[in-house]
């Protein structure tokens, strides 16, 4: 800390390996969005030689749009001698209840069983060996299998199709497509959270601590049971008060609830919130007349922010946030931020650290220890004297 105020942060990215100068996008981190302004006009991107560097801010959102096909990432696609295995892991929190097979044009039926499984290594049933429809869906057309499935929240999906009676089909890929869904803001996960878990009669109270403020906008959660629940959430804070008793001010804490939220065995394992930087807050959970729930792990989310900017070859940068007094930058390239994608390649940026303060010099010499060291000189100069007149006396 710099006196009252927050210091500035920096950060460094190293982006001399890029082989010429591009736009390039550097994602933001929870920890700097947490030490940064609500409206992030604080941060600025210097270069080696501390000259400014234009930038623009730009959520990351999905590729979702009318029509496309938002496939999930293919992790394996064998044809064996009776059977075409296919492995997908889901993307999204969204619970699926239906899966897109996306294949070349054919005339044929095919029977698909499906498993499901959270490490991909214990595998349960989704849906028995059934036989699919077929139908073409995006703009242009394409071909696809359209497996219903029941509800399912697994992470990873094993889709096996029956070639006992045809030959093998030619899997392009697997996921589903999105008929008018609006694009999404992805998310990027802020690390653990430590929690304390204290139960009571019915709520169960969950102390949460961050080493530094965060940027939170969702947390995901993990529940150690297997029975069906269905809890109310709400999310509290200590504020800070300051208020005014004659001449003098004094602070208090008040607890400040900040919002309510749904936890629900059905439900993607999510805790919708309001944007806040958060260090130190609790969550209480409703258990009514039921057992606490044993949640084991929370882990903070923010919405994917990248700053984009055009980076040199050869160039150190680094960013510096949290200086109250900095009013919000105006660059040019602010007018064409929608006309402007995230690049392929993403930087990350160091560590967060405080920036070193200006430096006081002290007095040439400290008063206060010279005066120590002349008591000291002359309290021994004394006690020699008198021992010297003591010595002269007994002769």
């Amino acid at each position: 800390l710099l006196g009252e105020q927050l210091a500035k942060h920096l950060l460094r990215g190293d982006v001399a390996a890029a082989k010429s100068a591009a736009e390039r996008s550097t994602t933001l981190s929870a920890e700097l969005l947490g030490a940064s302004r609500p409206d992030l006009g604080d941060i600025r991107l210097l270069d080696s030689t501390g000259a400014q560097v234009p930038y623009v801010i730009k959520e990351v959102r999905s590729d979702a749009a009318f029509g496309g096909f938002l496939p999930y990432t293919l992790l394996r696609n064998e044809a064996l001698p009776h059977s075409t295995v296919v492995e997908v892991e889901r993307t999204g929190a969204e619970p699926v209840d239906a899966l897109h097979i996306w294949i070349r044009p054919l005339d044929a039926q095919k029977k698909v069983r499906v498993t499901g499984s959270d490490d991909r290594k214990r595998w349960y049933m989704v849906k028995d060996e059934h036989l699919v429809a077929q139908g073409a869906r995006g703009d242009p057309p394409h071909q696809v299998l359209i497996v219903d499935l029941p509800r399912s929240d697994y992470r990873y999906f094993r889709l096996t199709l029956n070639d006992s009676l045809t030959a093998p089909m030619q899997v392009l890929g697997v996921g589903r497509f999105a008929d008018g869904v609006a694009a999404r803001p992805r998310y990027i996960d802020a690390g653990g959270l430590s929690i304390a878990q204290r139960d009571s009669t019915g709520q169960s109270v969950l102390s949460v601590r961050s080493p530094r403020p965060l940027l939170i906008e969702r947390l995901e959660y993990q529940v150690n049971d297997t029975v069906r629940y269905r809890r109310n959430v709400v999310l509290r804070r200590l504020a800070h008060e300051t208020v005014r008793k004659g001449r003098n001010q004094v602070s208090t804490l008040s607890l400040d609830e900040m919002g309510r939220s749904v936890i629900a065995s059905d439900l993607a394992p999510l805790i919708e919130l309001p944007s806040a930087r958060l260090d130190t807050f609790d969550l209480i959970v409703r258990n009514g007349d039921d057992r606490p729930l044993h949640i084991t792990a929370l882990h903070a989310q923010v919405v994917h922010r990248v700053l984009l900017a055009e980076l040199e070859p050869g160039m150190s940068y680094r960013l510096t946030t949290g200086d109250a007094a900095q009013g919000p930058p105006h660059y040019d390239m602010a007018h064409f931020a929608d006309e402007l994608t995230a690049p392929l390649d993403t930087l990350t940026h160091g560590a967060l650290g405080d920036l070193p303060g200006p430096v006081v010099e002290g007095p040439a010499f400290d008063p206060s220890k010279w005066w120590v060291w002349a008591a000291i000189i002359a309290l021994m100069l004394g006690m020699g004297w008198v021992a010297v007149r003591l010595l002269k006396g007994q002769r």
